[in-house]
């Protein structure tokens, strides 16, 4: 896909966010009591190797488990250029522990860079049934085991946010919580017009993101042929029920679309990721919006996007598994889920005290509808599949480029199937 795709939440800022809890009493992970005795046990270096951090946000992060941990020395290190895993590995150091973006998970699983944490989260005594159900049941899928192989620290739902003054403008009333896509459709159609000489747009949305985390539920590798279903029925309802909305005159997919929502502010609507990294820019510039949940399909009321989630991860070879999942055990406490909601980060906990938390310090967020962010469930997860013939960019290049490619739909998928299988098939052969 030649279109860039909008990285709509910088991997850092969650970092940032990590580092506003304090020392305390936390639930998951050890008390004040375990806390006093770790002080007299022999100590220990963790190596963590992150994907998009900043140093000087690693560093804060290294003082602040070191407070909650004594006996934890935290050597944090980023990737980069000649400073990737292997490399690392490579100059004979033990990596304890991963961290990546949510993008990064079918690697991982791809290479074995895991352990399953459930023999740690008994011995620690860590309540797992804190988090909640949808992330519980994502996490056990990628296992066929029911292991528990990653702990994810964060949830990056999809939502429609919108301009409100554009509504204003046009006299047309807002978007609601619990609308269905085909509300948005005629809300979309009512939205697009040109006035005055300038071009509005009334909707645009990630559709690499909707299709990669799809609510219906619809895999990308049919388990038992190996293939990819994407040119069957129920896949082709999902493609039509998009592209429909870039079929409306005037609502044709640009590269210019974000800025059309956030600087030029000549876009109505906009579904996908959190936005909350571009709005204080927006808003100094004018912008007046609001956020609802994502859009439903007939029959799902309630049902959003599946779990999109940055993650740790234990490597299998560390010598210390026990020390680092207790640093893992402390990111996921409900102290640090609450800090971190405050900024403005979904927690994956289901606690309403924390979720309640969420959006309290962030000026941006005042007066708005916050709970969108976090208020629908997970969708059922698919199996997640380590080679998928570049599915998801395919899907997504369809919807953005099907109403200038004067081909047809089912030629399209056609295509697009015969492409992936080839894929995978010589994906699979290495």
């Amino acid at each position: 896909m030649k279109r860039m795709q909008h990285k709509w939440i910088v991997l850092g800022m969650s970092m940032a966010v990590l580092l506003a809890g304090c020392g305390g009493k936390q639930t998951g992970a050890a008390d004040e009591g375990e806390k006093k005795a770790a002080e007299n046990r022999e100590p220990v270096t963790l190596n963590f190797l992150y994907n998009g951090y900043s140093k000087e946000l690693l560093e804060e992060l290294k003082a602040k488990v070191e407070k909650q941990l004594p006996h934890i020395k935290l050597n944090v290190m980023l990737e980069g250029k000649g400073n990737m895993l292997e490399d690392v590995i490579g100059a004979g150091v033990s990596v304890d522990a991963i961290a990546r973006a949510a993008g990064g998970l079918p690697g991982t699983l791809k290479d074995r860079l895991v352990t399953d944490l459930t023999p740690y989260m008994t011995k620690q005594k860590f309540d797992i049934n804190r988090f909640s159900p949808g992330v519980l049941e994502t996490v056990r899928s990628y296992s066929d085991k029911g292991e528990f192989l990653l702990m994810p620290y964060e949830l990056n739902n999809s939502t429609l946010y919108y301009n409100k003054s554009l509504f204003d403008k046009f006299g047309v009333p807002y978007p609601t919580d619990d609308m269905t896509w085909d509300q948005v459709y005629d809300l979309t159609k009512k939205m697009t017009r040109v006035e005055a000489g300038i071009k509005y747009k009334g909707f645009k949305f990630s559709a690499l993101n909707l299709a990669f985390r799809n609510q219906m539920g619809l895999p990308f590798i049919d388990p038992v042929t190996g293939k990819t279903p994407i040119n069957t029925e129920p896949w082709k309802k999902w493609v039509e029920s998009m592209v429909r909305f870039y079929e409306i005159p005037g609502n044709e997919p640009s590269a210019e679309d974000t800025a059309n929502f956030f600087t030029n502010q000549t876009l109505a609507m906009m579904a996908g990721p959190s936005p909350l990294d571009l709005l204080p820019a927006a808003v100094q510039k004018g912008l007046d919006w609001d956020v609802v949940t994502l859009p439903h399909y007939e029959g799902m009321k309630g049902v959003g996007s599946q779990m999109n989630a940055p993650f740790y991860s234990i490597m299998p070879t560390s010598k210390h598994k026990d020390e680092t999942f207790e640093v893992l055990a402390y990111i996921v406490s409900d102290e640090i889920q609450a800090a971190n909601a405050r900024k403005g980060h979904v927690p994956v906990l289901k606690d309403e005290k924390v979720l309640n938390d969420f959006g309290k310090d962030l000026d941006i967020l005042k007066g708005k509808n916050v709970k969108a962010f976090y208020a629908e469930k997970i969708a059922k997860p698919v199996p997640t599949v380590i080679n998928d013939g570049g599915i998801r960019s395919k899907l997504s290049s369809i919807i953005d480029t099907f109403v200038t490619s004067q081909q047809d739909l089912n030629s399209m998928l056609r295509k697009a199937e015969e492409d992936a299988n080839k894929q995978i098939e010589e994906q699979n052969k290495k």
